[in-house]
């Protein structure tokens, strides 16, 4: 496909492909698990027909955020995690921050999967921890830069396991009464999407924030903690740092412009959040993350 039918984001232009899933950037096989980079350009905010899920997946989003419901369960997902899919599983998605999100798309087989993530989770969706994210991002490097195949498998198994520890955190308000679980739910989901909107997004006041979504700051605090299991100070810096991580990824060289773009006091706050959430700062992430070896 040529430059000229792509917009600025680099997304199709053609209604035919914008409506489709999304766009295939990569993707790779190892281990018998199949691995795909995605750009999804489904642009429509409210929710499409349904589709079935054809695999047993595990789906890690690297930038932006969606709305999606499987099996009737809506969450939000955004960088901080993902989601589970088995197959047959019905799902919809719908983009109210637009279109553009890339995700990992991992598909495994029943028994991997049964291995791993069989059991009673809470939830389809999942977090995961910020050394699990830059795991996620190494593996993508990796492939990039043609590593073979055992080590891709390695980092493949790792990261799996790395999401295994982490399914089933994310909970449900479930000592709330049915109407009130369902609005708690609705405001965590719009407060998630508020803060999808990037770096400006993630410099606004809390004050700023309760407002967006219609609630007052104690009341939205006590809410988010209350359904997520985190405080919306640790998931707003999660986001942060994730963005962070996608720009380094994405090529960006300047520790100095990411800290001031994403609202840290300094380098030195930013190094010391990264370090905290991820085990690694961020000079070291940069080099896990480049596309040579």
């Amino acid at each position: 496909m040529g430059e000229d039918s792509r917009d600025e984001r680099g997304l199709p232009r053609c209604e035919a492909a914008r409506e489709r899933r999304g766009q295939l950037r990569g993707r790779l096989t190892a281990a018998g698990i199949t691995v795909q980079d995605i750009l999804c350009c489904e642009d429509r905010t409210g929710f499409v027909a349904p589709g079935r899920a054809e695999a047993y997946t595990v789906v890690l989003t690297r930038s932006g955020g969606y709305l999606r419901r499987i099996a009737g369960e809506e969450f939000f997902v955004d960088p901080s995690g993902g989601y589970l899919t088995r197959p047959g599983d019905e799902q919809r998605v719908a983009h109210p921050v637009g279109p553009g999100d890339r995700s990992t798309e991992i598909r495994v087989g029943a028994a991997l999967f049964a291995d791993r993530f069989d059991g009673p989770p809470v939830s389809r969706r999942f977090t995961v921890t910020g050394a699990t994210d830059v795991r996620h991002r190494a593996l993508l490097a990796a492939a990039r830069r043609n590593a073979d195949s055992f080590e891709l498998a390695d980092r493949l198994h790792e990261l799996l396991d790395g999401v295994a520890e982490s399914a089933g955190h994310w909970r449900t308000d479930t000592g709330a009464r049915p109407g009130t679980a369902r609005e708690h739910g609705r405001l965590v989901r719009d407060t998630c999407a508020v803060l999808a909107g990037g770096a400006p997004a993630l410099r606004l006041p809390l004050e700023d924030l309760a407002r967006a979504v219609g609630a007052s700051p104690h009341h939205l605090s006590r809410v988010f903690r209350a359904v997520t299991g985190s405080s919306l100070t640790r998931y707003r810096n999660e986001l942060r740092i994730r963005g962070v991580l996608h720009a380094l990824e994405e090529g960006e060289d300047s520790l100095r412009t990411l800290a001031h773009a994403y609202g840290f006091a300094d380098q030195a706050h930013l190094s010391r959040l990264c370090r905290g959430h991820t085990g690694h700062a961020p000079s070291a992430v940069r080099g896990l993350l480049a596309d040579r070896a």
